[in-house]
């Protein structure tokens, strides 16, 4: 193999395994008048779900997730010291881990302590009968994360 041949295989085989884990797939939402409306029934799973909002062309990515007491919980899909790396966060096993600085996070867990400066960020949210409600603002605010 040539030298040239080399360096391509090494430079291949790092760029596959040096970046580590890619982010979910988001479900793309919209909103409907000033609000993003998620199924509750779609979230109540005791899981993580990832969507994506539209900001005026800035894709702001966010999680919905069910604790072990059963409440719902919305954060963004960004911390406020990983943010600017754009890697978001990925489910493994029982924990949502930051992909840029791996720290966990029990998804049973009704409240995420910061550890350092990485913790998903809270989006208020209210809960009704059928829906977990977001309002656009809200979003329109945090796509400065993104």
């Amino acid at each position: 193999m040539t030298r040239v041949a080399v360096a391509a295989v090494l430079l291949v085989t790092l760029a596959s395994t040096a970046c580590g884990p890619g982010r979910p797939d988001h479900k793309a939402v919209s909103d409907v008048g000033d609000v993003v409306r998620i199924p509750r029934a779609e979230v109540e799973d005791g899981k993580v779900h990832f969507y994506t909002y539209s900001a005026g062309g800035t894709n702001v990515d966010f999680l919905v997730r069910t604790d072990g007491q059963g409440a719902l919980h919305v954060h963004l899909d960004a911390c406020y010291s990983c943010y600017q790396y754009r890697r978001g966060y990925i489910v493994e096993g029982d924990d949502l881990v930051c992909i840029a600085c791996r720290l966990e996070y029990p998804i049973a867990n009704e409240v995420w302590d910061f550890i350092g400066a990485c913790a998903p960020i809270p989006i208020h949210s209210s809960i009704d009968a059928n829906n977990v409600v977001i309002q656009r603002s809200m979003l329109v605010k945090a796509a400065r994360y993104f």
